[in-house]
């Protein structure tokens, strides 16, 4: 598997993980990576974020949609 594939497989299991815990799902899930820009997020910080557990990727990524002055309660 070439490093382009891993960092797909991990980062949609990262996005899967973070749907799963926050009961987000669909249209409204779509909007929030969208909105703050989470794919890219997780791609960009790959070399670091990929040695810690999912619950740890999880919460960080709700810290980052935080300090953008987001919420996963409210889209």
């Amino acid at each position: 598997m070439s490093t382009n594939q891993t960092i797909a497989t991990w980062v949609a299991f990262i996005l899967t993980a973070m749907q799963s815990k926050h009961k987000l799902y669909g249209e409204a899930f779509t909007k929030v990576i969208k909105k703050y820009k989470i794919i890219p997020f997780l791609i960009n910080n790959y070399e670091l974020l990929h040695y810690y557990d999912n619950d740890y990727v999880t919460d960080d990524l709700s810290r980052y949609i935080t300090e953008q002055g987001g919420s996963l309660n409210v889209v």
